[in-house]
């Protein structure tokens, strides 16, 4: 399978997205062998390899060579042909933004797994044994989200975008960026292996009573660079580890720079049984069950050690002085060290860092439950079901420093921080550390006081911890009527609660436009106090509800009516089956943002550069959040929309100054949803063994809306803004988007098919 994305539009230089170009090849095989080695002896080999790739490295202006510098933009093609991205603030994704970023991004990832498997059985044990091994290898290019060509943002200086555009005249600072450095062309090749072997024993001790027990192993050593192309840094002393010990770095242990786990969370036990009792005349399963298992959860290819100087990437702003397209970026960023790999490269630079006992998550999943066989065709099962995560993705800004309350604990929502410590990280406060370094509030008098209230940011130093956990408990049940009559139908129903601290690297979505969950979170707002991050999971939803019918109608040949038809009458009358899928669930968990900036000193929130300098920042929260649900109607040109959160002053503000906010995770829900499949098909029969099937299909055939979100990650649906008085005094919000649905997915969708089998 071959997706591609084509580079031209149609208007060469038109604004149309960053996956422009973009080749998506996907590849895999699999061979497997069963051998009979005697009448109870079995063997299963399987070789298998998966190979997904994105290819992403052209824009629509490609072809058209140093265009930018042809038409005066200093320094616009020292990286890439094509035209630099010209944006008018105020006319985003309209006509008048030209050319793109050429956001690079190239990922090759392969997968080839090995496994055998042995199956004996004795008397009434049936015992499986076996391993597995699995290659993994990733190949990326990723140089950052500005792209090799960049961007300019013309503001509006003189009051609009378009004409700043004909004057030239562009922002400065993070206004206008590209993104310099060796990932530009030269790829990342990280690799790594999966080992693991097992034992299970199906043990049928009765006729009524089996027992299952198992035991794996399974150990994920850690990625690492093949060509030692990555830099690491003790989690607490700062020490800077290189595979090699190049330039009088420390020589780490191994080339993935940090540890492999190996403990007692590798052996992973499964246990199972199935009792039928006699005396309820085998009408009745009991099932229960407990296993645990292990994954290593994938964070962004931007936190990986291989984005660390001199290997990664700079940020690049425009030219200094007068900001104009005329003097564009010109020359790329030289690196501080030169490409020597020492502290200066990384002093105020943003960092990335694997805890040197990072682990694989591990996942406890347990159940009960109980079938009872209602009639020969309809069983009624109920059960519980519960899960508990540990040592999954965090993604942490460990430059955060400690903020303290006036009795000297770590702050809660909605404490004052009267004053801050250094963290424990980085090495801490010793003098000269690469914490200090990130921290110039620490090297500031008074930093935080009345006196001197702002005194700098902390550089994001972006860490990958394996320190989250989660639950999940469910009470389950499902009705079922196996086919009979032409007739099969289930309705299933849950009633759950996931809980959570760990939104994964990527949190909820960068975002939220056109999604139905809220964005951002990919973190902590306070590493010193993960408690306050425990709440719903995003993906909670209370309630769901699922059935589907299928019904073989009695006409036709064989059937109860028309058992005698004639071929031609047969051919249109007979062998109709309907279907039908009914989904209900109520509403996602919601989470408010008050977000900041991300990177380098991007940080706009109200702590004072306590807050991490990721997108975690929560608002204040005046007592429960109010929904009003009300519908707009479009008028006046304006769109309409659902007013899902009421936007007041006195639902949701950002956080009062030098305190995190008071919301909690999770403690807004989203609308329910609600969608009908139904389907029609009819067999064709041709020979015994070849037929041909029509089918009709209607996805969401009632046209029900699932109403999603818009924006983000700042101004978007759930970022409240800020209050001020307007004309005659009347409270005006700066986020007027503020709890707002503005779209809908998943508009009906009719689709016809033809299959042939033989």
């Amino acid at each position: 399978m071959d997706l591609k994305q084509p580079t031209f539009t149609g208007c060469v230089f038109c604004n149309s997205g960053a996956a422009e170009g973009s080749d998506e090849p996907v590849r895999n095989a699999v061979i497997n062998w069963t051998h009979t080695l005697r009448s109870n002896l079995l063997n299963e080999a399987r070789f298998g390899f998966n190979a997904v790739r994105f290819n992403q490295n052209t824009t629509p202006t490609s072809s058209l060579g140093n265009i930018s510098q042809q038409l005066g933009i200093s320094g616009g093609n020292v990286q890439a042909p094509g035209l630099v991205e010209l944006d008018m603030v105020g006319n985003n994704s309209g006509l008048a933004d030209l050319g793109l970023r050429n956001l690079v991004q190239v990922f090759h990832s392969t997968q080839a797994q090995l496994e055998d498997n042995v199956i004996l059985t004795h008397g009434r044990h049936q015992i499986t044994t076996g391993f597995q091994y699995v290659r993994e290898r990733q190949d990326y290019i990723y140089p950052g989200n500005n792209g090799a060509l960049g961007f300019f943002d013309f503001t509006t200086a003189t009051g609009s975008g378009l004409a700043d555009f004909w004057l030239g005249s562009i922002a400065g600072g993070a206004g206008s960026e590209r993104d310099t450095g060796s990932q530009l062309s030269s790829p990342a090749k990280l690799r790594g292996n999966v080992f693991a072997f097992f034992g299970q024993d199906d043990w049928r001790m009765t006729p009524t009573f089996t027992l299952n027990l198992g035991l794996r192993f399974e150990d994920h050593t850690p990625l690492y660079e093949t060509n030692n192309q990555a830099v690491n840094f003790g989690l607490y002393t700062g020490t800077i580890y290189t595979a090699n010990g190049v330039d009088g770095t420390s020589k780490f242990g191994n080339q993935a720079l940090y540890n492999n786990y190996l403990g007692i969370g590798d052996w992973e036990p499964r246990i199972g049984l199935s009792w039928a009792p006699a005396a309820l005349g085998g009408k009745t399963v009991v099932r229960a069950g407990f296993a645990i298992s292990s994954f290593v959860e994938g964070g962004g290819s931007n936190e990986e050690l291989t984005q660390n100087l001199p290997f990664g990437f700079l940020q690049q702003q425009a030219a200094g002085g007068i900001y104009t397209v005329e003097n564009g970026f010109g020359a790329t960023t030289a690196l501080a060290c030169g490409g020597v790999i020492n502290q200066a490269c990384y002093d105020g630079q943003r960092i990335r860092v694997f805890d040197q006992n990072f682990r694989p998550a591990t996942i406890n999943q347990w159940n009960l439950t109980f079938q009872q066989q209602l009639t020969n065709s309809l069983t009624f099962q109920i059960g519980y079901v519960g899960q508990r995560g540990s040592h999954l993705l965090n993604f942490e800004d460990t430059a955060q420093s400690i903020p303290l309350d006036a009795s000297g604990k770590v702050a809660g929502r909605g404490d004052p921080i009267v004053t801050r410590d250094p963290g424990p990280f980085l090495g801490g406060a010793a003098a000269g550390s690469l914490y200090l370094a990130d921290n110039p509030q620490f090297n500031t008098a008074n930093c935080g006081t009345a006196g001197n209230p702002i005194c700098g940011k902390e550089t994001l130093t972006g860490t990958n911890m394996s320190n989250s956990d989660q639950s999940y408990n469910a009470l389950q049940a499902v009705l079922q009527k196996r086919m009979s009559n032409g007739l099969q139908a289930q309705v299933s129903y849950t009633w759950s609660k996931c809980l959570s601290n760990s939104p994964g690297y990527f949190g909820t979505g960068w975002g939220s436009t056109g999604a139905t969950s809220s964005g951002g979170q990919p973190g902590w707002e306070n590493i010193y106090n993960p408690r306050l991050d425990w709440g719903p999971c995003y993906y909670d939803q209370a309630q769901i509800l699922t059935s589907y019918v299928t019904y073989q109608l009695p006409l036709g040949r064989g059937k109860q009516f028309g058992r005698d038809l004639n071929p031609v009458l047969n051919a249109v009358l007979g062998n109709w089956e309907i279907g039908g899928i009914l989904t209900l669930h109520s509403g996602n968990a919601l989470t408010l943002n008050n977000f900041g900036g991300w990177g380098v000193g991007g940080n706009s929130d109200n702590t004072n550069g306590v807050d991490p300098e990721t997108l975690a920042g929560l608002p204040d929260c005046n007592g429960g959040v109010q929904l009003s649900k009300q519908t707009v109607p479009a008028a006046n040109g304006a769109a309409g929309y659902i007013q899902w959160i009421a936007n007041t002053p006195t639902n949701a503000t950002p956080a009062a100054a030098n305190t995190f906010g008071t919301c909690g995770i999770g403690n807004v829900r989203g609308p329910g949803y609600a969608n009908v499949d139904l389907s029609l098909h009819k067999a064709f029969s041709i020979t015994e063994t070849k037929r041909l099937e029509f089918r009709f299909e209607a996805l969401n055939a009632f046209n029900h809306p699932v109403w999603d979100f818009s924006g983000g990650p700042a101004d978007g649906s759930f970022d409240p803004g800020s209050w001020s008085a307007g004309t005659g005094g009347q409270q005006v919000t700066s986020n007027p988007t503020f709890g707002k649905i503005t779209g809908s997915q998943g508009a009906r969708e009719l689709q016809l098919a033809m299959k042939f089998y033989f």
